[in-house]
This record gives structure tokens, sequence and C-alpha cells, in this order.
């Protein structure tokens, strides 16, 4: 198998047939394009969520949490609790943990998440740090929405720019190689966009509006890979409008230097929604209004096997990505 996301129908068939006991408090549990589980505690529901941070060394701690506040948003709602196994190579020196940790708390801090607990260890056999992540956030009953309610007919809005994570981490790791043909400017604009990977906020408004059918967090596999799992989950299909797909300059110079594909590019930062489309105008409204930006994309269809982008009146299908380009642009880079 590739770097990233092992295959759907090696998680159908190999992991989600083995998940240990069935409760009864489990609402909702390991499934295709989920970002999170949904567990009942007396009368409150937790959204818990776990991610690793395998990609980026620069930026590991402050993506860690981020990437997992995220999913909580997707649910509509709020992440409230951080926990974190820090795994880091043999050689690394104290500065290395403090400069993760001051990552994590800064982050953290911003999100109003508290650290809940973690472990912290040497570990052979590493040549870069990992961290697993594991967030928190508590709602009640029937106040959250998930990824598997999107509807025919529904419209498919995105917020921000398609690949900002891939984006960030590509500018910041290559930067030396990649500022030998691109203008600096142009890889500082690409760092920057660091500062947009959360989604709380405008998950957040999005679910207050009351319209939304179902949310879904882009991480690995770029727009791609989220689509297919928002209509895996949902069981429909989608047409989207390639021309309306928001894309940043620094992210369109990055791929077409390393050759690499922005709608399969690791997307934390951009938030999928959708809603009926006579709601289409007010969700906007109020994710803009939360000081970000949103754009239709396309919209929801029956047919769960016609997935496509149509551009300039041309009609393409999109395969599930095999893995996410980020491992393609790193890989060039680090031969460079």
């Amino acid at each position: 198998m590739l770097p990233g996301k092992v295959p759907p129908e090696i998680l159908e068939k190999h992991v989600f047939t083995h998940l240990g006991k069935q409760h009864p408090d489990l609402i909702l549990g390991p499934a295709m394009g989920q970002d999170a589980s949904l567990i009942r505690i007396g009368d409150r529901i937790t959204v818990a969520a776990t991610d690793p941070i395998t990609g980026s060394i620069e930026d590991i701690g402050w993506l860690a949490v981020h990437v997992n506040a995220n999913d909580i948003a997707t649910f509509g709602v709020r992440p409230s609790w951080f926990l974190c196994s820090i795994m880091l190579p043999e050689g690394t020196g104290v500065h290395d943990i403090e400069k993760i940790m001051k990552q994590i708390d800064e982050a953290a801090q911003g999100l109003g998440i508290g650290i809940a607990g973690g472990h912290t260890e040497i570990t052979a056999g590493l040549d870069r740090p990992i961290i697993a992540g594991f967030m928190l956030g508590v709602t009640e009953e029937g106040q959250y929405v998930t990824s598997s309610g999107a509807q025919p007919g529904d419209s498919i809005i995105m917020t921000k720019s398609i690949a900002i994570e891939g984006t960030a981490i590509l500018a910041t790791e290559g930067y030396d190689v990649l500022s030998e043909t691109l203008p600096p400017e142009l890889l500082s604009q690409g760092k920057s966009l660091r500062a947009n990977i959360s989604v709380v906020e405008e998950g957040i408004a999005a679910f207050e509006t009351g319209y939304i059918t179902a949310m879904h967090d882009p991480t690995e596999g770029g727009l791609a890979g989220g689509l297919h799992e928002l209509c895996d989950a949902s069981s429909v299909g989608c047409e989207i409008e390639y021309n309306s797909i928001p894309i940043e300059n620094s992210t369109k110079a990055i791929c077409e230097r390393l050759e690499i594909n922005p709608l399969r590019l690791i997307s934390s930062g951009c938030m999928l929604i959708t809603c009926k489309q006579e709601h289409t105008s007010s969700v906007i409204e109020k994710i803009e209004e939360a000081g970000v930006g949103a754009s239709v994309i396309g919209k929801i269809v029956t047919d769960r096997t016609r997935r496509v982008l149509i551009m300039d009146e041309r009609t393409q299908e999109f395969d599930y990505p095999e893995t996410d380009e980020l491992w393609l642009g790193l890989k060039k880079i680090s031969s460079s």
C-alpha cells in the first residue's frame, strides 16, 4: 500500500469487521466518511476524534491540535479537550520537545481548548516526530450534524480554498528547494496559509443556521478524497464545477512546480457543507459573518456512482485518490 490513508475497500473488509463489543451508547462508530464518533454519556453526547500528524516537521504541534479540532467542528460542535501521544526520534533534544509543546499550547489557547493528557517518548526506528492526537467535544442529544445526511439536489459549499494544509507544509518544508525557481513572496504566502488551518468557526456558524444536511473535513486525498468520503457516507454522487473551486496563487504555483494535483493535496482548512439549494445564500452569509469565505462548487446527485468534474462543458470522472499528493511533493523536494 502507498503512504496515507488505507484504501476504503481494505477498511471495509479488514478494519470495520473487527471493532470489539457493540455498545448501546455508541451512537456513531467507525464508518466511511465520518470524521469522529458519537458516544452517549449520561444525558450528554461526546464527540471524539483522533488523527495523526506524519507529514510535517516544522508545524507538527500546531497542526496536531487544529486537525483534530476540525474533526469535532464538522459535527457543529466546539472542541474542548485535547490529548496526544508524541513520538520522537532518537537524538531529539529538549528544545525540540519545547518547540512542539509551545505550538500545541498556542493552538489550544487560540481555540479555547484544554490539554487533558497524553504521552511523550523517544521511539526507536523513527526518522521524524509523529503526533497521534485525540480531541473531545460535548453537546446535547440531537445537537449535531454528520457526514451522512447529504440529499440529492443539495448545494455543495466549500469554505476558503483547496489544499491549504498541503500548501503550507510544502512551502515550509521545501522552502530552500522551491525558492530556487519560485518567488520568495509566493512561498511566504504559502507558508502563511498555516493560519487558515482551523475550520472551527465556520463549522459552528454553518450549524447554527439549522439548514445544514452534512459537513465533512477534506484532509488526506484533498478535495477529491473528501468529496468521495462525503458521498460514501451519504450514499450519493456529486457534480462539481471545476472553475468554481477556489485555489490560492501559492497553491497553484507550488503544485505546478512539483507537478502534483492540487485536488488531491491534503486540504485541512476548508470545509465541505451541504444544504438545500433554497438555503444556500443564508448559509454562505452566516459563514461570511464569521469572517470566512465560502463558495458553491457543485451539487449532490442521486446516482452514487456519478462523481464528476465539469470542466468547460466537458465532464470528467474523478477517482478516489490512491495516496495524497503531499507524499509525492515531499519526495520530489527531498530528492532535489
